[in-house]
């Protein structure tokens, strides 16, 4: 009895710890999610690239990218890349890119994306570099960014 007592306590005393732990280490792999005007400017002043997540609010593969493969490519993402989404269904807002005011729509579209989910990569000086279209799972995804990284884009083939 005073066993499971003394293992009951521990425990009660240990789950906050472990609460703290839980919250700081899902807090240190939370990307940032930049308007895209805000992503071009932070790119362009940290020398990074850019990676735009083109998605749909019905679509569930972007769901699925946005909880399932993102978190898991945390690290690489938050450390190389500046981050941004646009809702390729958004016809009415405007964003500026380059000398063009632009719907999150017609955006996706000048970057070739024809259906979601999409992946748009853009130098850091929002250069467009190459758009993959459909779902990507984190391990294909990250090589990738690899290639994004090392500004070797010129060989990826898919």
């Amino acid at each position: 009895m005073k066993l499971n007592t003394f293992l009951y306590l521990s425990l009660m005393l240990a789950l906050p710890f472990l609460g703290i732990v839980t919250s700081v280490n899902a807090q240190g792999t939370e990307l940032k999610w930049y308007g895209f005007e805000q992503a071009m400017e932070l790119a362009e002043e940290q020398d990074k690239p850019i990676m735009v997540d083109v998605w749909a609010p019905w679509c569930g593969w972007c769901k699925k990218m946005k909880k399932e493969v993102y978190p898991e490519l945390a690290e690489t993402l938050g450390k190389d890349f500046v981050l941004t989404r646009l809702n390729r269904d958004d016809n009415q807002d405007k964003t500026n890119y380059k000398q063009f005011r632009l719907t999150p729509l017609r955006l996706a579209q000048k970057f070739g994306v024809q259906s979601v989910p999409a992946t748009v990569f853009l130098s850091p000086k929002g250069e467009y570099l190459f758009h993959i279209s459909g779902f990507m799972e984190a391990d294909e995804l990250k090589e990738v960014l690899g290639y994004v990284v090392w500004g070797q884009t010129e060989n990826l083939v898919r």
